[in-house]
């Protein structure tokens, strides 16, 4: 088992999106959807900067278990998951949904649904964040996870340096920081929903 430790820009529950059920991440962070084996741990804590979740540095948002991956056409076809298909405009529990990317017909594009990394207007086809996504043709599934969005525990200093900075993944090799990190997440005891994502209230992404 790995733990691979990662910092958070915004935290709109849709990357990682916690709903129905599944922690999934399906979208940003292509080197831990590339690289994650089965049984790693996955923990995304508020990044530092100035816009979005500043504010809540260095709070946990989440941390998941990776139980199963999938493709992007595995995951758009699997009906457990259909609740995660992106309606926009909707309710934001739906506007959030990461089921996506996938392939129609044989054609190698990819097809895609309008969601928070393509607004019709804002974005190119195959460009941007969908560039980024579809590179790495592999979904993260949890169904061990706690998700906290504003009101996780706070990472104490002597563990800053098992998460990178800025930005990247980090795979620490510490083993007694690692115990302590995960007994400050408490990995044996998953919580699943314990409050809504962070950015649900910044008017930056969602109007009302």
């Amino acid at each position: 088992m790995v733990t691979r430790t990662y910092r958070l820009d915004h935290d709109l529950g849709f990357a990682p999106n916690p709903f129905f059920g599944w922690c999934t991440l399906a979208c940003c962070m292509p080197q831990i959807r590339k690289y994650a084996n089965l049984g790693d741990i996955i923990v995304g804590i508020a990044g530092s900067g100035k816009r979005g979740l500043g504010r809540y540095h260095p709070r946990v948002i989440y941390w998941m278990r990776v139980d199963e991956t999938l493709t992007f056409d595995q995951y758009w076809h699997d009906d457990r998951f259909v609740n995660k298909r992106p309606q926009i405009p909707g309710p934001k529990l739906r506007m959030v949904g990461d089921r996506t990317y996938r392939h129609e017909s044989g054609n190698n594009d990819w097809y895609f649904e309008t969601s928070m990394h393509y607004l019709p207007g804002a974005s190119q086809r195959n460009g941007g964040h969908v560039n980024t996504d579809t590179k790495v043709d592999r979904v993260l599934l949890g169904k061990s996870f706690s998700y906290w969005g504003k009101s996780g525990p706070e990472v104490p200093a002597h563990l800053m340096s098992l998460f990178p900075n800025p930005r990247g993944q980090k795979c620490p090799k510490n083993e007694q920081l690692l115990a302590e990190l995960h007994e400050l997440i408490d990995i044996n005891n998953p919580r699943p929903i314990v409050e809504d994502p962070a950015d649900w209230d910044n008017p930056r992404y969602f109007n009302g």
